[in-house]
């Protein structure tokens, strides 16, 4: 992940920043399923009676759709799962106001889903809480 969350929310906001993961994540599941077409494209060609050096071009071709699938895929649920996690905790219980909220603090929460607590306050009515 480049850079921190704390900057990367207060740079753009949290609605802006939970929308460029949405968009980021799916960009990573698109890639991954154009790289399974890509896989599925290399092993239906190989044909074992062709040369040897095209036949280890369409598997190798095939084994890097393959990581590249699995990687986007990985990265896909990982940033997915992160913006919808925070954006569940991203109202404000005193006021409900969504997504508002100014970055005061960050602190290392290795348990949690994004790997840090963020200290946040309300932009609307100045309650203070964690997201986690």
């Amino acid at each position: 992940m480049a850079g921190r969350l704390d900057d990367a929310i207060r740079k753009r906001g949290f609605r802006r920043w939970y929308e460029r993961q949405l968009v980021e994540s799916h960009a990573y599941l698109v890639t991954g399923f154009l790289s399974l077409i890509m896989m599925a494209i290399a092993i239906e060609e190989s044909e074992f009676r062709g040369s040897a050096a095209g036949l280890l071009v369409l598997v190798t071709i095939a084994v890097a759709g393959g990581w590249i699938c699995l990687f986007s895929w990985g990265r896909f649920n990982r940033l997915l799962f992160r913006a919808e996690h925070l954006a569940e905790r991203a109202t404000c219980s005193r006021c409900g106001t969504y997504g508002r909220f100014i970055v005061i603090g960050l602190r290392d929460a290795p348990d949690s889903v994004a790997g840090c607590s963020l200290d946040v306050r309300c932009r609307k009515c100045g309650h203070e809480w964690a997201i986690e």
